[in-house]
């Protein structure tokens, strides 16, 4: 397909040690939307898009179309402007309240992009100011979108023709305004992206945050697992300019439909907020208000909304003065609504919050939470670099080196130098559009000496795993996602960072991040001569430099063991 990846800016800087130190701005604009605009106009004719036609080959790959019923598919496709009277790309700014679900199964992408329209700068880095209006005179059919995938930023353009019921009514993506279209257009580019509409069914509201932010996420199980600070994680989130996702499985006892929440579901958690309000309504005296923790939710049906306590309609609204029932927007019917924290936990099953990456914040969001960011690209080779956790083979997986520095001088307990907090996120390159498995895959990370470098092949030998544990981490082990994300509290040292799988001889790509409230220092391990003269690709040319490129091999994994 007629992708355009993008790196941010040439300040990027890629190094010979693996790791990238990433410069991220907005991305730059792309020539090839503009050409294709141009000629469009000159032409006087509305794009087509040839890779992502508007037939049934866009909308699923199996023999049944998506959605909740097999009998529901596109009537036909239409522009905007056979849709509407009056189309709009967006009308009065954007809203959490212009993506509502249609027919299709993709709650998970329509809750994150409901996150995304809180943060317009983050917002406007996905869809571009210079798409324009239907009535502009620039308009041509075509609008440009951006995602974040496997560390870059996508560009993918399509045509505007949307699928659409027999009444004339769009089949998935709509807005609460009728003649709104720039959310049925995302989730168009989004599918092109994946292949087919069909490849959104089913997926998980952090990996549609991150492929929106190039953000890293936390994930919180609920009910009961939960951390005792959580309403405090998610409050400082959210300062953060986090967007947050929580989920809600199976209903398994058939307790959700008695408080209208829907199993098997995704939710977008928009703020949290701390009320003071009287227990019991009938008190005229003196009983002191009560603090209440509420988190507010939104379902992405734009309806079906939480009847329980804080709910639209429910009694304890009585006790809160009607000023502050408005700022709180508590009694609109539009799939929005308010719980109490601990009701929240309680039928709930988890929580996920999208942390964006530092580039992202302002001057003055990273002097109030400074970040820095390292990101290094590898692979798992069933020759070389495919260990798995066998002990035997593990020292072979892919290391990535680097430093960590307190930012202040201050010390921690006992006269020690106080410790950085460090998440890392371990990503695995999987396409939604193919067949391919997941790989269980954890990373395990090891301090090391000052004394301490890397051989020969960039690694360190087998000897030195055999005699140094790994740091204790949060929420650690072998897990099968697309990205995986761990949690340190490190004191100031040298690292080596070990992203591996389950199993030995497994294949695939990944992409590793690490971001700390510390100072990162990518540590350069260049190759040595014997393994630069072994990988020349010169040499491999030659039958006879092949076979001595493989003793040199062979003697340098036995010397390393």
């Amino acid at each position: 397909m007629n992708f355009m990846h993008l790196s941010f800016n040439d300040a990027d800087e890629q190094r010979d040690d693996g790791w990238t130190i990433a410069s991220e701005e907005s991305p730059s604009k792309s020539e090839h939307f503009y050409s294709l605009r141009a000629r469009c106009l000159a032409e006087g004719s509305l794009y087509e898009d040839l890779e992502f036609p508007a037939n049934d080959f866009s909308i699923y790959r199996s023999e049944l179309p998506p959605g909740d019923s097999a009998n529901v598919r596109p009537f036909a496709w239409k522009r905007p402007g056979e849709i509407s009277d009056q189309p709009k790309f967006v009308t009065e700014g954007y809203s959490r309240f212009d993506v509502t679900q249609g027919s299709l199964g993709n709650c998970w992408f329509i809750s994150s992009c409901a996150s995304l329209t809180s943060h317009p700068e983050l917002f406007e880095r996905v869809v571009p100011q210079d798409n324009g209006e239907f009535e502009d005179e620039q308009y041509a059919g075509l609008f440009h979108f951006y995602f974040w995938q496997y560390g870059q930023w996508v560009e993918v353009i399509v045509d505007d023709r949307l699928p659409v019921t027999e009444d004339n009514q769009l089949l998935y993506i709509c807005s609460s305004v009728a003649n709104e279209f720039w959310g049925a257009l995302v989730e168009k580019a989004y599918a092109k992206l994946h292949g087919s509409y069909e490849a959104l069914i089913s997926g998980r509201g952090l990996e549609g945050m991150v492929d929106l932010t190039g953000g890293i996420t936390e994930h919180y199980t609920l009910k009961g697992n939960e951390p005792e600070d959580l309403f405090e994680i998610v409050e400082s989130n959210l300062a953060r300019r986090a967007l947050i996702t929580a989920g809600i499985k199976k209903d398994e006892q058939g307790k959700l439909a008695s408080v209208n929440l829907v199993g098997s579901h995704e939710y977008s958690v928009s703020k949290v907020y701390r009320l003071e309000a009287k227990k019991h309504l009938l008190d005229f005296g003196g009983e002191e208000p009560e603090l209440v923790k509420l988190i507010c939710v939104r379902n992405p049906w734009g309806g079906t909304e939480w009847t329980g306590a804080w709910s639209d309609s429910s009694i304890e609204w009585m006790a809160v003065i009607e000023e502050k029932m408005a700022e709180l927007n508590a009694v609109k019917e539009d799939g929005e609504f308010w719980m109490e924290f601990a009701d929240f936990v309680s039928y709930f099953d988890d929580i996920s919050m999208c942390r964006q990456c530092p580039s992202l914040l302002s001057e003055q969001q990273r002097s109030c939470h400074p970040w820095e960011l390292l990101s290094g690209k590898g692979a798992w080779r069933q020759e070389s670099t495919a260990g798995g956790s066998d002990e035997r083979g593990f020292w072979k997986n892919p290391q990535f080196f680097f430093k960590l520095t307190a930012k202040n001088s201050a010390e921690g307990e006992g006269g020690n130098e106080a410790k950085v907090r460090v998440s890392m996120g371990l990503m695995q390159k999987h396409n939604r559009t193919k067949e391919t498995r997941l790989l269980p895959m954890q990373l395990l990370v090891y301090p090391m000496a000052e004394h301490v470098t890397p051989g020969v092949r960039n690694r360190l030998p087998r000897t030195f795993f055999e005699n140094v544990k790994p740091v204790e981490c949060d929420r650690g082990g072998f897990k099968t996602l697309r990205e995986i994300v761990v949690r340190y509290t490190l004191p100031p040292g040298r690292y080596v960072v070990v992203p591996h799988t389950w199993k030995p001889g497994k294949e695939g790509e990944f992409l590793l991040r690490v971001f700390s409230e510390g100072s990162l220092t990518a540590l350069s391990s260049r190759p040595t001569d014997v393994k630069r003269w072994y990988e020349n690709r010169y040499f491999l040319q030659i039958p006879l430099m092949k076979i001595a490129c493989r003793v040199v091999k062979f003697v340098i994994d036995w010397w390393n063991k």
